[in-house]
């Protein structure tokens, strides 16, 4: 083993070999202990520790959390579940169609489906959905913000159908009165080249959500659905399959699991990014808000 080895490439490889798995830091920890002994020995020894299965591993997950920024240097990522879990992306070795390579030519062929989205997501699905535009978002520091936030998020209110005694006794017992959804657009087919691009775009930009969706017209075969299957299962994610001629006929694949709101991922991208700032200011002014017509005027 090299004395250049660290633990964010040793991390990296572990996760490499693991194809399609994300692993916790325990998970990663006991990885480590068993595969590198020789530099947990070595770390543990600098730190004048005992090098004990139990302390090692203890101090390894402790690391590998506390390098979430770093380790993305390393095509690692992590969602947003508790525990956390660590996944390598292989973006940079998929074969990506000339067609989708300009980002510029993508944003105008996917800027047509925002609207389409929308009209399922509020005729079929009873979600009032918005778009939030990388335009909007702090332009200090370059890729500081990539994959940073979803194209666009969605809001269902869960008390339409209340009566008014219903309603308050809720408001005072403080419970989840919306859901909240977060959608990822590709235009045309999810393929096998550009399945990993857009599965872990859509993981790292829309997994603080209730709901996380990919959306596209087409998964092009078999091959591919199962793969993707394979990675929504793992990271909680779904996928809508989009009619773009007709919007009501799109259709919900594969059903996102329900989470928990990550509500430090909100905060960060809205520090970012002024649309999702309007977003919340719509759902707060929602709340505040008795009257049902006002409130629907808050989303139209």
């Amino acid at each position: 083993m090299g004395k250049s080895l660290t633990l964010n490439a040793i991390v990296q490889q572990i996760l490499i070999n693991k194809s399609h798995s994300s692993l916790t830091a325990r998970d990663l920890a006991e990885q480590v202990y068993i595969q590198y002994p020789e530099y947990c020995q070595k770390k543990m020894q600098k730190n004048n520790r005992t090098a004990d299965k139990k302390s090692v591993c203890s101090q390894l997950a402790a690391e590998i959390n506390a390098r979430v920024i770093s380790l993305e240097k390393y095509n690692i990522f992590s969602t947003t579940d508790r525990p956390r879990k660590f996944y390598y992306d292989r973006v940079e070795n998929t074969q990506i169609p000339n067609s989708v390579k300009t980002p510029k030519k993508r944003e105008e062929k996917e800027k047509p489906l925002y609207a389409k989205l929308a009209q399922y997501c509020k005729n079929i699905l009873d979600i009032s959905a918005l778009r939030i535009d990388e335009k909007t978002s702090s332009k200090e520091e370059k890729n500081k913000n990539k994959w940073l936030h979803a194209d666009m998020v969605g809001y269902q209110d869960l008390t339409t159908n209340f009566n008014e005694i219903t309603k308050e006794c809720l408001k005072e017992y403080a419970a989840q009165r919306s859901l909240l959804y977060s959608f990822e657009v590709k235009d045309g087919e999810i393929n096998i080249g550009n399945i990993r691009e857009s599965f872990f775009q859509t993981v790292s930009n829309s997994s603080w959500a209730n709901y996380s969706y990919l959306v596209a017209e087409k998964i092009k075969d078999e091959r591919t659905k199962q793969e993707l299957l394979l990675l929504c299962e793992s990271f909680k994610i779904g996928f809508i399959k989009l009619n773009k001629d007709i919007p009501e006929n799109s259709e919900i694949i594969i059903q996102a699991p329900r989470k928990e709101l990550d509500w430090n991922m909100m905060n960060r991208i809205a520090t970012e990014n002024a649309d999702f700032q309007k977003f919340l200011r719509k759902i707060t002014s929602t709340y505040r808000t008795d009257d049902d017509y006002a409130r629907k005027l808050l989303w139209e």
